[in-house]
């Protein structure tokens, strides 16, 4: 380990770092607070290689304490260990809580001091696997671009995890907002506890305080049991609220206080309980307008935007759609095997040129139907996408949007008009029969994709003639 020792009496530096390298470290000297500042990075160079700092308190005319605020401030993370050979308990405790890892008196007892510089080799070690595993997650569950929007999304949201600050995430559905909240739970002091996801659009009224909170046994008719909340189940771990703008406006006041403060009271219970969830919420919604509105409770607005992160739709990042479609494609085609046809290049440009108002959702279901219905063939081209795109849309009795767009409709005369009332439930025919297609057949996954409740969505389906 790399460890820089700051003291202004030479014997005791050279002492210490005599006994450093014999010990088999390598020591790094500095006599006074300049050059020590300098060796961190202060004036030659950000230097963020040292596995500890030993500096003493007390360091010619100056403290050496007032390193652990230069060193934050430089987003430094070596660790200092302060000495003196005048220290007392309160100079221990002043050091440690201004940051100071350790503290030790002079003459230094060497055989804590190795013991210090073990647990900080483990613990480096630890967070090196640790940063290790964050970097496999990430190129296993995201694709972006080196200089991508989405990159500095992430990079920020890697920032906040590790504040206790509740951060919202808002974006178009489809563009991942759920892998960004656990990104932000995998990077936080949190990681090792639970990640509760909550789809706040399906919670009924009735059932959404004991959802949120828990219940008593014998709260209400058939409750034979303590149940446990969301809440609870996320305490010390992160409680994920996706969709949090489709929260009716008393379920948000209810809410509200369990945000602010952390307590919560099961439903049936004679006091509050606490506990230590950190908040990460999701929407598509425009939450400002929906506050100006009366939509959504400003007060509540405030406490989960602490941190707003915004992500942007597959539109405004078409540089990644080329990476992104091999990325979305590579499973797919391990699971296929040697007959997996490859996406040809006209493909590729195909893909790039279209809206995918679906987004990253949208694309992938698309790919992964292109695939399994490919003709056989070693290639995938551009025509053979455009097909799936136009059965995509169409469904009897309706036209694509593309063709209603030219006055393609049944009825439309020469000059391209006809009856709006017809031209709407064609466009809106066709239009939720893509939004169906990209889903998979799914209701609920194309509901999501159209900004619906799915039980909203069956109505509609039955109301347009679709399956």
């Amino acid at each position: 380990m790399r460890v820089l020792v700051v003291d202004d009496e030479e014997n005791v530096r050279k002492g210490i770092a005599t006994f450093l390298e014999l010990s088999g470290h390598e020591a790094v000297t500095a006599v006074d607070l300049a050059s020590a500042r300098t060796a961190l990075g202060g004036q030659g160079g950000l230097r963020t290689d040292f596995g500890a700092a030993l500096v003493d308190v007390y360091v010619g005319d100056g403290n050496g304490a007032t390193l652990l605020d230069f060193a934050s401030g430089l987003g430094i993370a070596t660790p200092l260990v302060m000495m003196s050979g005048r220290g007392s308990v309160k100079d221990a405790v002043a050091a440690v809580r201004a940051g100071a890892y350790d503290f030790l008196e002079k003459p230094l007892d060497t055989d804590r001091f190795l013991a210090i510089l073990r647990n900080l080799e483990r613990e480096s070690a630890a967070l090196r696997r640790l940063d290790a595993f964050r970097g496999d997650w990430l190129a296993e569950h995201v694709h972006f671009g080196k200089g991508s929007v989405l990159e500095a999304v992430f990079e920020s949201a890697k920032k906040a995890a590790a504040s206790p600050l509740s951060i919202l995430v808002s974006g178009p559905t489809g563009s991942g907002k759920e892998l960004v909240a656990r990104w932000i739970h995998l990077c936080s002091p949190r990681s090792q506890g639970p990640f509760v996801a909550v789809n706040c659009a399906a919670i009924p009224n009735d059932l959404a305080e004991s959802a949120f909170f828990g219940s008593r046994k014998g709260a209400y008719t058939g409750s034979t049991s303590d149940r446990r909340g969301w809440f609870e189940a996320a305490s010390g771990g992160t409680l994920f609220l996706d969709e949090v703008g489709e929260l009716d406006p008393g379920i948000q006041a209810v809410l509200l206080r369990a945000v602010e403060t952390g307590e919560t009271q099961p439903v049936g219970a004679e006091r509050p309980a606490h506990v230590d969830a950190r908040i990460a919420a999701a929407t598509n919604r425009d939450l400002p307008a929906a506050t100006a509105s009366g939509h959504f409770r400003e007060d509540l607005y405030w406490r989960l935007a602490q941190v707003r992160l915004t992500l942007p739709s597959l539109a405004e990042r078409r540089g990644d759609i080329r990476g992104l479609a091999g990325f979305l494609t590579s499973p797919i085609r391990a699971r296929m095997g040697r007959d997996a046809p490859a996406i040809g290049e006209d493909a590729l440009a195909w893909l790039e040129s279209r809206p995918w108002p679906g987004n990253v959702r949208e694309l992938g279901a698309f790919l992964e139907r292109a695939l399994w219905l490919a003709p056989p063939g070693p290639v995938v081209g551009a025509e053979y996408l455009a097909s799936l795109e136009v059965s995509a849309a169409a469904s009897p009795g309706a036209k694509a949007p593309d063709a209603i767009a030219r006055g393609g409709a049944e009825g439309v005369g020469p000059a391209g008009v006809g009856n709006l009332t017809q031209a709407k439930e064609d466009f809106e025919r066709a239009y939720v029969a893509r939004a169906l297609e990209a889903a998979g057949g799914s209701v609920a996954r194309a509901a999501e994709l159209l900004g619906m409740l799915p039980n909203n969505l069956s109505r509609k389906l039955k109301e347009l003639g679709l399956r």
